[in-house]
């Protein structure tokens, strides 16, 4: 498995979906996954560490987990399946370790909600990381990928 990090969030300029950057944390490459709205911004909350009087619904998850005594111990990245990709959290409480099918925007959400690594495949990440350019102001960047405008994290929106 190959360590990653969550390098930001992006938009695809021709669908504007949102998208999650994950990127090797000792190897090269980007891994981009297109996630939704709501996850975008689950995920740009917490990377802006901003918090909200209420639990969020990966707060929500964070603190039942926290509450039954486990931990998040891992997010793996598993597969991709046409164009969808699979995720395992790993939980682990004493001795047992529950192993969740859940999406890979949800499961990122949460590791950062409780620090808990993400990783991939090896043969996933090689077979579908690139080298990538965020778009600034460049029409011409590679990926049609550009930052996500302040308005697309506004929860009233």
């Amino acid at each position: 498995m190959i360590q990653v990090r969550v390098s930001g969030l992006a938009k695809d300029s021709v669908t504007g979906s949102p998208v999650v950057l994950l990127e090797g944390v000792d190897r090269k490459g980007v891994l981009p996954i297109w996630i939704g709205h709501s996850e975008a911004q689950a995920i740009a909350y917490t990377l802006a560490s901003q918090t909200f009087e209420r639990p969020l619904t990966h707060d929500l998850l964070r603190i039942v987990i926290e509450g039954f005594d486990a931990r998040v111990q891992k997010i793996v990245v598993t597969e991709l399946r046409g164009n969808t990709f699979y995720a395992k959290i790993h939980v682990t409480r004493d001795d047992e370790i529950l192993v969740i099918d859940a999406r890979p925007s949800d499961s990122i959400a949460l590791a950062l909600r409780t620090q808990a690594p993400i990783y991939v495949g090896v043969e996933l990440f090689e077979s579908n990381s690139r080298e990538m350019a965020l778009r600034e102001e460049d029409d011409d960047a590679d990926e049609g990928l550009g930052p996500l405008e302040d308005d697309d994290d506004d929860p009233d929106r």
